[in-house]
């Protein structure tokens, strides 16, 4: 476990009364992925060191420059994993057995090593949810999907991608602003948006490991859903 997340690294933004809303709610959006990654959360300032952010992007993200970082940018605006979660999540919630959803997957499409992946890995992480019984995941919360996830991982690419210069402070702005009024389309409180990243970050992983560091966050979030 990150010894970070004991505490909740948290920086409070002396500009954030004068932030307009959507900039206030998009920074909002990427709090789960900036606490997992140990960024300040209420500023568009990552508070890292810039060679440890540059690192970051290149070494998770394969941003290394101008052009990598807006393209990745754009994958997460218009599909990230949004799609390969939409298509699967119908036959997930229309069986109880794994082995059946399996099945069903691998006779619809070709090559979808990756799509029963991370379908086990839902079906599995929600299974382990509820014997915690915390937190509860509803059909709900996996009928709105993961937007939350893609569009918070938007805002702190690009929140790092200023930091390294890759884009402007302005751009960082835009990418910040146009995260929230996609994410406001489907997910209306801070409580649904960090469902949806935890779901969308719990799909790519069969670790109970990794599986207790984001619910974890999930719960030290719980005192900025007010």
């Amino acid at each position: 476990m990150k010894m970070h997340l004991k505490t909740l690294r948290y920086n409070y933004n002396p500009l954030n009364l004068i932030l307009n809303t959507k900039r206030k709610q998009g920074l909002r959006i990427g709090y789960m992925h900036a606490t997992l990654e140990n960024f300040c959360l209420n500023s568009i300032e990552t508070g890292l060191p810039k060679q440890e952010v540059i690192k970051l992007l290149a070494n998770k993200f394969n941003c290394v420059d101008t052009d990598s970082t807006c393209n990745m940018l754009q994958f997460l605006m218009n599909e990230g994993d949004r799609i390969s979660y939409a298509i699967q999540t119908p036959f997930l919630l229309s069986t109880d057995n794994l082995n059946e959803f399996e099945t069903i997957i691998r006779k619809r499409f070709f090559g979808v090593e990756r799509f029963v992946q991370q379908g086990k890995n839902l079906y599995n992480f929600v299974k382990y949810a509820e014997e915690r019984r915390d937190p509860i995941i509803w059909i709900n919360d996996l009928e709105r999907g993961i937007i939350g996830c893609d569009m918070g991982l938007a805002v702190t690419i690009a929140r790092a991608a200023n930091e390294c210069g890759y884009i402007t402070r302005e751009e960082t702005w835009e990418y910040i602003e146009q995260a929230n009024t996609f994410c406001a389309e489907v997910l209306s409180t801070p409580e649904e948006i960090d469902k949806s990243c935890l779901i969308g970050r719990a799909i790519k992983s069969d670790r109970i490991e990794d599986w207790e560091q984001l619910i974890l966050c999930y719960s030290l979030l719980s005192k900025f859903r007010k």
